[in-house]
C-alpha cells in the first residue's frame, strides 16, 4: 500500500501542476504548441517563486522580515543579464546605488543613498570591516573585485542599522553570497576588447563526498586610453572548499588573492580649476599591487532550537607604491602649469594595511516562532598610507524576532568600542614619533526596532526604525571657518523605512520605500587641499549635518511570451544640509537614479539592453570651486550565442553605447567612454546561472 499510495500521489501532483499550467495558458490566451514537452513547459512557463521564510537557525546573519524591502537581491541570473565580469559590475543597475571609479588612488567603490561613506562588505555573512575600520575603510575595494561568475546572490541592505553585519552597518551592506557547484563543472574564457584589454581564465566546480569546492583563475589587463597613464595588469585566483557533516556541522572556507600591476589614471585639466594644480603631473603606479581576502565559517547545529557559528576574516594589502611624476612648473606669465617630458622618480612607499575580524554568533529559539541572536565580534584594522592608525574594535550584539500569523517584530542594540593603539593625525607613511598612543574611544550604542505585516498572502507592509552612532576617522582634521583645524566630531544617525511589497504572477514583483535619514555631524571632504610629509596630497574634512528625504521603486516583471522579462528600479531623494543658521538642500549627491532593463532569454542565445540615467549634483572634489557633473544616461548592451553541440558560447558587448563622456568623482577624471568586447567561452558541466 505505502509505494502504491506514493505513485498515486505523485500522479495526482502532477495532473495538479499540469492543470494550473493550462489554466494559466488560457488566461494568456496561448495555445499549448506542438512540440512542447510538458518537460519544456513546466521548467519553462510554470513559475513558482517560494516566499517562505529564511530561519535565523538556518542563516544567522540573515536580517529579520521587516527589512526585505530595505533589501536589493541580485540573483546569479541577473548577473548573467549585466555581463558582470566583478562583483563591482555586478552592482552598476543596484536600486539608489551609485558605483563610482576613477577615483584619485581608488578605482572602485560603492555609495548607497548618496551617502558620503562607501558601503561595507561581507562574505557568507562573514563581515569584513571594510567600512569604519580605521582610515583604510574608504579605500579597500578588494571585496569588488570578486569574480561575478562565482557570485550566487548579492544581498545589498541599503538601510542601517544592520547589527549583524559589517562594522557598524550603518552605510549598508553589501553581503556576497558565493556559489556551491553540485555537480562537475569546468569553463574557460577568452575575451578581446578596447584599449587593447583582455581578459582570460578558468574556473572549475564540483562536488566529490561531502566536500563541495571551487576554484578559479583569471587575468585581466588593458592599456587604458591612449596618454592617460592607464596601464593595468591583474591576476586573480579565488578558492572555496565546502564540508557538510549531515546536517550538524557545515564549514567554508574561501580566499581570493589579486596580484599585478595598476596605473593611478593621470588626471586632465577642467576649465584650470584643478586643485592642486600639481596632480596634472603626477603618474603614480602600483608595483606590485596584492590584495588578499580569507574569510571561514563553521556552523554548527547544536539542535533543532539552537545553532552556533564561528566567523573569521582577514584582509591584507600589500601595493609598493612609487609616486612618481612629470617634471612640474607654472608658467611666469601666464600662470598657467606646465607639465614636462622629463619623470621625476620618487622613493617607493610600502607598508601593509590589514583588517581582522573574528565573531562568535549564537540563535536559540526558547519558544515557540522566537528567536534570539546574540553576537560577540572582535575587529583589529592597522593602516598606513590612507592615515596611519592601528586600533582595535570590540562589539556586542542582540537582535530578537518573533513571528506571529501575519506579523513580524524585531528589536536589538549593538554596542561598539574602539581602542586605538596609536593614531597620527593627517600623516600616513614614516615614523610614529607623533602618534597618539592607547587611547579609549566613548562608547558608541546602535538600535533597530521594525514590524512587518503580511496584509495578504502576495503582500506586506514593513517598518524600519535604526539609530546610532558612526565611528569617525582619528587621522583627519577639520577645517574650521576661521582656517584652524581640529578633529572631526562622532556622527550620529537616525534612520526610517517605511516598505511595500507585492508579488504577483501576472505584475511580477514590486516594491515600493520610503525613507528618512538623519545625519548629525557626518563627514564631508573641502577642497582645501596640502601634502604630507611623503608628498602625498590630502584633503581637510568637515562636519556637516544633513537629512535625507527619499523613495525608491522597484520592479521586476515576470516572464513575457517564454522570452522576455524586464526591470526598472528609480529613486528621488532630497537631502538638505543645516548649517547654524540656514537650512539648505546639499547638492553633492544626485537626486534621481533610475536603471532599466530588457532581456531576451532563448535556447540559442540571450540578449540584454541596460540602461542607468543620474541626474545632476555637483562636486569640488580635486577643484577649487563647486562644478555640475552627472546628468547622464549611459547604455550597454550584451549578448550570448549559443553552439550547445561543442559546448561553446559566443560572446560580445557594447559599454557606453553613446560614448557618454561623464564621470562620477571629479571631472578631472573623466570616464573612457565607449568599449567594445568579444569573446568565446567553452562550457563543460552546468553553470547555475
Amino acid at each position: 500500500m505505502g509505494p502504491h499510495r506514493s505513485n498515486i500521489r505523485r500522479e495526482y501532483s502532477f495532473l495538479l501542476l499540469l492543470a494550473l499550467h493550462l489554466q494559466f495558458l488560457l488566461a494568456q490566451d496561448k495555445p499549448l504548441m506542438r512540440g512542447d514537452s510538458l518537460k519544456n513547459i513546466l521548467i519553462d512557463e510554470v513559475i513558482i517563486e517560494s516566499k517562505r521564510k529564511v530561519s535565523p537557525l538556518r542563516d544567522i546573519t540573515v536580517e529579520p522580515e521587516a527589512w526585505k524591502t530595505s533589501i536589493t537581491t541580485i540573483t546569479s541570473k541577473e548577473i548573467e543579464k549585466i555581463d558582470a565580469t566583478t562583483v563591482w559590475d555586478a552592482l552598476k543597475y543596484s536600486v539608489n546605488g551609485l558605483p563610482a571609479q576613477q577615483g584619485r588612488r581608488k578605482k572602485y567603490y560603492y555609495m548607497i543613498r548618496g551617502q558620503n561613506v562607501a558601503a561595507d562588505y561581507a562574505i557568507n555573512g562573514v563581515s569584513l570591516l571594510t567600512n569604519g575600520a580605521g582610515p583604510m575603510a574608504q579605500w579597500i575595494e578588494a571585496p569588488s573585485m570578486l569574480p561575478a561568475n562565482m557570485i550566487e546572490s548579492i544581498e545589498v541592505v541599503r538601510s542601517g542599522n544592520s547589527l549583524l553585519l559589517g562594522y557598524s552597518g550603518l552605510n549598508g551592506v553589501v553581503n556576497l553570497k558565493t556559489k556551491r557547484f553540485d555537480e562537475f563543472t569546468l569553463q574557460g574564457e577568452l575575451q578581446q576588447g578596447t584599449f587593447n584589454s583582455l581578459r582570460a581564465g578558468v574556473l572549475t566546480g564540483g562536488k566529490w563526498g561531502d566536500f563541495h569546492y571551487a576554484f578559479s583563475l583569471y587575468n585581466d589587463r588593458t592599456d587604458g586610453p591612449e596618454g592617460r597613464h592607464s596601464y593595468e595588469n591583474l591576476w586573480n585566483l579565488y578558492g572555496k572548499v565546502n564540508y557538510q557533516y549531515k546536517k550538524l556541522i557545515e564549514l567554508d572556507i574561501e580566499n581570493f588573492y589579486t596580484y599585478g600591476k595598476r596605473f593611478v589614471t593621470q588626471a586632465v585639466d577642467y576649465n584650470g580649476l584643478t586643485l592642486p594644480e600639481r596632480q596634472l603631473s603626477e603618474i603614480w603606479e602600483y608595483d606590485p599591487m596584492r590584495y588578499n581576502i580569507f574569510s571561514a565559517r563553521l556552523k554548527m547545529n547544536v539542535s533543532e532550537r539552537a545553532t552556533t557559528e564561528l566567523q573569521f576574516a582577514y584582509i591584507l594589502n600589500r601595493m609598493d607604491l612609487y609616486p612618481d611624476a612629470y617634471e612640474y612648473s607654472v608658467d611666469p606669465e601666464t600662470r598657467k602649469p606646465v607639465v614636462g617630458d622629463s619623470i621625476i622618480r620618487a622613493r617607493m612607499l610600502n607598508e601593509p594595511d590589514s583588517i581582522l575580524s573574528i565573531g562568535l554568533f549564537q540563535a536559540l529559539r526558547l519558544i515557540p516562532d522566537n528567536t534570539i541572536r546574540v553576537a560577540a565580534m572582535y575587529g583589529q584594522s592597522a593602516n598606513y598610507a590612507h592615515g596611519k592608525a592601528k586600533k582595535t574594535i570590540y562589539s556586542l550584539a542582540l537582535l530578537d524576532q518573533h513571528s506571529f500569523s501575519r506579523v513580524d517584530l524585531h528589536a536589538g542594540a549593538k554596542l561598539t568600542r574602539e581602542f586605538y593603539n596609536y593614531y597620527v593625525p593627517n600623516q600616513g607613511f614614516g615614523d610614529e614619533s607623533r602618534a597618539v598612543q592607547n587611547e579609549w574611544q566613548p562608547l558608541m550604542p546602535n538600535f533597530s526596532g521594525g514590524a512587518s505585516y503580511h496584509f495578504l498572502p502576495e503582500m506586506k507592509f514593513n517598518v524600519v526604525v535604526n539609530s546610532g552612532l558612526f565611528p569617525i576617522d582619528k587621522t583627519a582634521l577639520q577645517l574650521l571657518d576661521d582656517r584652524t583645524t581640529s578633529m572631526l566630531k562622532k556622527e550620529r544617525r537616525t534612520g526610517i523605512d517605511l516598505g511595500w511589497e507585492y508579488d504577483s504572477r501576472a505584475w511580477g514583483n514590486n516594491s515600493l520605500t520610503l525613507f528618512l535619514l538623519d545625519q548629525s555631524n557626518t563627514s564631508d571632504f573641502t577642497n582645501r587641499a596640502y601634502y604630507d610629509d611623503d608628498g602625498q596630497v590630502r584633503y581637510y574634512q568637515k562636519n556637516i549635518s544633513l537629512r535625507t528625504y527619499g523613495a525608491e521603486m522597484n520592479w521586476h516583471s515576470p516572464v513575457w511570451k517564454r522570452y522576455w522579462s524586464a526591470f526598472l528600479n528609480l529613486s528621488y531623494k532630497l537631502i538638505y544640509q543645516t548649517d547654524v543658521s540656514r537650512y539648505h538642500k546639499y547638492a553633492k549627491q544626485p537626486p534621481f537614479i533610475g536603471n532599466i532593463g530588457l532581456s531576451y532569454a532563448g535556447k540559442r542565445g540571450n540578449a540584454n539592453l541596460l540602461g542607468k540615467y543620474v541626474s545632476e549634483y555637483k562636486t569640488d572634489r580635486f577643484l577649487k570651486e563647486e562644478v555640475p557633473i552627472g546628468n547622464y544616461f549611459n547604455w550597454d548592451f550584451n549578448a550570448v550565442y549559443r553552439f550547445p553541440k561543442h559546448n561553446l558560447e559566443l560572446t560580445g558587448s557594447v559599454q557606453n553605447i553613446f560614448d557618454v563622456r561623464y564621470n562620477t568623482v571629479s571631472p578631472i577624471y573623466p570616464e573612457f567612454g565607449r568599449q567594445f568586447k568579444v569573446g568565446i567561452r567553452v562550457v563543460f558541466g552546468s553553470i547555475s546561472y
